[in-house]
């Protein structure tokens, strides 16, 4: 609060002394990868070295003040996207603009409607283990996410016409290519993919 003059109330009265000055450090503008708008549902931004949640303006924006020089971890969390964790030196960010854009990957449970084009799965090694944070990446758009740890896939396409796509599937060393056709505005369904 900044007041040049002594600002008189019934409650209280506020003086030169009293002023407190902050210096904003960074924001952080999230947005959702299959919408481009503002994400759905509670979002937590967090700055981890000072353990301090950010705080959300009008505009959108969540944003840290006075935070520490050097490298700071910014971490992400929510139950529609998928979590996760950036180093950030506010003091290399242009001082008048300290902004840093997020785009945020839904899980396999985010509400996409129900005129969404998608292609779900289910991936398992050969011992019915479930696997997690395999890199999949629908080749020709050039769509990428990551499987969740019970193993399960969503890729979303918006302004795609019906049309057979190929999706890699990647980590640690192993991959393997499944090939489907998408139809606008269905879920294809690949079931169980034994992987790798």
């Amino acid at each position: 609060m900044v007041i040049v003059h002594p600002y008189i109330t019934d409650t209280f009265v506020s003086y030169k002394g009293d002023t407190i000055i902050t210096r904003l450090s960074l924001a952080v503008l999230l947005e959702d990868d299959y919408t481009g708008e503002e994400p759905v549902g509670y979002v937590e931004v967090m700055y981890r070295e000072g353990n301090q949640k950010a705080i959300k303006n009008l505009s959108g924006y969540y944003t840290f003040t006075d935070m520490a020089a050097g490298n700071n971890t910014v971490s992400v969390r929510s139950k529609m996207y998928y979590s996760l964790e950036l180093s950030v030196n506010p003091f290399l960010l242009d001082p008048k603009d300290p902004v840093l854009e997020i785009l945020l990957k839904p899980l396999p449970s985010y509400p996409f409607p129900a005129n969404a084009t998608l292609v779900r799965g289910l991936l398992s090694n050969p011992d019915m283990n479930l696997t997690g944070n395999v890199n999949i990446k629908a080749i020709e758009p050039g769509i990428e996410t990551i499987s969740d740890n019970m193993g399960e896939f969503v890729l979303y396409f918006r302004d795609v016409k019906n049309k057979k796509i190929t999706i890699e599937l990647k980590k640690n060393g192993a991959s393997k290519t499944v090939e489907t056709n998408l139809d606008e505005g269905k879920t294809i369904s690949l079931g169980k993919i034994a992987f790798p």
